[in-house]
């Protein structure tokens, strides 16, 4: 059997289930998880859903849960347990391989050959691009901030074999996905993609595919120009598999990139449009689905990202306040509000600086107890009246 699987919170449930849909018009037989880091909403009912099962956060047996949770913003959350739910399913009788598809997907056509390729190779992975740029604007935008980034493959799609190096990988991988998935550029981490950088090296059995119609998106489209036929879409004369509409809320992607791509094809407008239209019958505008569970204090105010930074690079705090989103006296809020890490525009605030002052405050008291004890001393009293003459000459 195939499994699949994608992993939000409410605010994208209703993408969840377009690419659930979509995917269950072409393989009604492919099992579908919902990897699901949220509480989940009190109209939701299973049976109406187009997933087969449901993996909450509160099933998966992690260590320290509570603290893991807050250290991670929402996307960085949805994607870190990537790994745990691959190992999940995995590990599920009948599974021939798990596909993992972002929620922000819409599946249009047949996996059959992507599927074939499991014959001959155990990790599938799709590159951001598979041509270079000639243009200085695009070389920076899609080689340089797309690709070398925030890495080479684009994990929004990962393709792995039940086979022993497809359980090595899963393991590796959700190692990795466990302690370091935080969305840190200049560390050269980008949640679970920069590791992927290194599967081929690690993992020989790693395919590229080279699909033009498999992960279209904003970002390479202008090697794969959009056009259509009917019902049917293609890139690059190629049917699209799966197009991935990352940024579509936000509408930078729609604006800067495909905007552009579409004065000469204007089949990307219809197929960016239609995926909206899609979007809406199933809840987008659905407001009772903004809310995450994890985004705030215990208390209803707002978890800075400086706060959970802060959180996960002190392990003196994270044993100190075992559950940081606690409320009350001695807890977590309490000490980020008297270093004023509660806002946003706390960035500046550095767990350094806040070392650094509180050592030079403590510097500052033992400085003021030797000068204490000095004017008290015998010899700085008895020695008072030369000091005097000396300034009166002076």
């Amino acid at each position: 059997m195939i499994r699949v699987y994608t992993s939000c919170t409410k605010s994208y449930l209703p993408k969840a289930r377009v690419v659930a849909h979509s995917l269950k018009e072409h393989h009604p037989d492919y099992f579908f998880l919902l990897v699901f880091s949220d509480s989940l909403p009190r109209t939701f009912n299973l049976e109406n859903e187009p997933f087969d099962a449901v993996l909450t956060i509160d099933d998966m047996n992690i260590e320290d849960k509570t603290r893991w949770i807050f250290t991670h913003n929402v996307v960085e959350l949805c994607t870190a347990v990537k790994g745990y739910a691959l190992k999940y399913l995995l590990s599920m009788e009948n599974t021939d391989a798990v596909f993992y598809l972002d929620p922000d997907i819409w599946v249009l056509s047949s996996f059959d050959s992507l599927v074939n390729l499991f014959k001959q190779y155990d990790i599938l992975l799709t590159p951001h691009i598979l041509a270079p740029e000639t243009e200085k604007w695009e070389i920076h935008a899609k080689e340089i901030v797309t690709t070398l980034a925030h890495g080479v493959f684009n994990l929004g799609f990962i393709g792995i074999k039940n086979s022993p190096e497809g359980h090595a990988f899963a393991e590796w991988w959700k190692q990795r996905l466990m302690y370091f998935c935080y969305d840190d550029v200049p560390l050269g981490i980008f949640t679970d993609q920069r590791w992927c950088d290194l599967a081929p090296i690690f993992f020989p059995s790693a395919h590229i595919v080279r699909d033009k119609g498999c992960n279209v998106a904003t970002w390479n489209i202008t090697h794969r120009p959009i056009t259509r036929s009917g019902e049917t879409f293609y890139a690059d004369n190629e049917p699209i598999k799966f197009y991935h509409f990352t940024g579509f809320d936000a509408g930078r992607n729609f604006s800067d990139l495909l905007l552009k791509h579409a004065e000469e094809h204007p089949a990307a407008l219809d197929l960016w449009n239609a995926y909206g239209d899609y979007l809406k019958q199933h809840g987008h505008s659905d407001e009772s689905l903004k809310h995450w569970k994890y985004e705030h204090f215990a208390n209803g105010k707002r978890i800075s990202a400086k706060s959970r930074q802060v959180y996960r690079d002190n392990h003196e705090l994270q044993e100190n306040y075992p559950d940081p989103f606690a409320e009350g006296e001695s807890s977590y809020y309490d000490w980020c509000n008297s270093v004023g890490l509660l806002n946003e525009d706390s960035d500046s605030w550095t767990h350094e600086r806040y070392e650094l002052e509180s050592k030079y405050e403590s510097q500052i008291e033992n400085l003021h107890e030797d000068i204490d004890r000095i004017y008290n001393s015998f010899s700085w009293k008895i020695t008072m009246p030369l000091r005097q003459i000396k300034r009166l000459f002076s």
